[in-house]
């Protein structure tokens, strides 16, 4: 990346790097900020405990384009340390407005980790992974139908305004039992079948 530079318009009207700009490692701008440009933020994912850690964000030009002679947009390089003994680093580019706050830009940032238990839930509990068709408008009618019906359950999860009532498990483990009770009362030996399992003292 380089911080922001200067642009010259070329014949072509495309924006370029100056002569003297040189890319400058994530790891290195963030090595190089003060300490005062650091400071402890806290946030929630969902209903988990809150989580903390050190953050300073830099507005920034990211330089993977400079050597196709074009100049990206300025953005926000949000860096992140735990609060560990051996505090770990990571980055962020996040597109938002050179008037957002640390504490908008974090909360952005872990996002993510929303979209990333939706993926989880649509692979787990709906079959989004199971398609094994060939074609293309196969898998796209796949894809929606598992994501029309995260949508369903997911608003009938919040009916009573909370959306904590019911998760994902829960409700499978309710239909496993509905489904079970349906066999037994089918299926009346089985479950005579089963009480007389409960009965045999097997040794393993």
């Amino acid at each position: 990346m380089s911080h922001p530079a200067r642009a010259r318009a070329g014949p072509d009207r495309s924006l370029v790097l100056v002569h003297d700009t040189r890319p400058i490692a994530v790891r290195a701008l963030a090595l190089a900020l003060p300490a005062r440009a650091w400071r402890r933020v806290t946030w929630r994912n969902g209903a988990n405990r809150p989580w903390a850690a050190r953050f300073a964000a830099v507005r920034v030009t990211p330089a993977h384009d400079w050597r196709d002679r074009r100049l990206a947009p300025e953005v926000w390089l949000l860096c992140e340390q735990d609060l560990g003994a051996t505090p770990r680093t990571k980055y962020f580019f996040v597109n938002l407005p050179a008037t957002a706050s640390v504490t908008q830009l974090v909360r952005l940032a872990h996002q993510r980790w929303a979209i990333e238990q939706q993926y989880q839930e649509l692979k787990t509990e709906l079959g989004f992974d199971h398609f094994e068709g060939r074609s293309y408008p196969g898998w796209h009618r796949h894809v929606v139908l598992t994501a029309i019906a995260y949508a369903f359950l997911q608003r009938e999860r919040m009916r009573d305004g909370t959306g904590l009532s019911l998760t994902f498990p829960a409700i499978r483990a309710i239909v496993q039992e509905i489904f079970t009770a349906l066999l037994l009362a089918q299926q009346p030996n089985y479950f005579k079948r089963i009480q007389e399992l409960q009965q045999i003292n097997l040794r393993i």
